[in-house]
């Protein structure tokens, strides 16, 4: 009877508390920031961005989970995650600065923009920029973009 208590099985059950249900984050402003540029850019966890820039995880686990403060590495952080440092560190500004355009519509908007750039010239550079993005389609990931020609210049057309 000594060790009777090994041979019982005793059967648990769960209740939730709903302080234990509720989300809570109290990181500091400039972690969850940090968080959001990293899922932004394309990163499931801290450990692949870590992974992919070559940062040493325990830091930048750190600064994500703000344990450390990111002043003197919020400008490589905000570099690499395409998002302006002061967005980053106080959250003025524009955290999309680096976000990708894509379709004819938001690159024609994207180069109606640029100062001095006549209505004309829109047509042609989509044009341009269009065969690009197909050459870049059809040419295989070891492929640099430097390396890649316009795909009008393949076919002959003249630019």
């Amino acid at each position: 009877m000594r060790y009777a208590h090994h041979l019982v099985k005793s059967k648990c059950i769960f209740t939730s508390c709903k302080m234990h249900i509720m989300d809570f984050d109290d990181r500091p402003d400039f972690a969850k920031r940090l968080e959001k540029a990293r899922k932004d850019r394309g990163f499931r966890t801290p450990k692949d961005a870590a992974r992919f820039f070559d940062w040493t995880y325990e830091t930048y686990i750190q600064h994500e989970q703000g344990i450390r403060g990111i002043s003197r590495a919020a400008a490589k952080y905000a570099k690499a995650f395409r998002v302006s440092e002061g967005w980053l560190l106080t959250g003025e500004g524009n955290a999309e600065q680096g976000q990708k355009v894509s379709g004819e519509e938001a690159i024609k908007e994207l180069l109606s923009r640029i100062e001095n750039l006549p209505e004309a010239a829109l047509q042609p550079l989509w044009r341009s920029i269009d065969g690009y993005i197909k050459d870049a389609e059809r040419s295989s990931p070891d492929r640099s973009p430097a390396h890649t020609e316009p795909a009008n210049l393949l076919h002959g057309a003249k630019p």
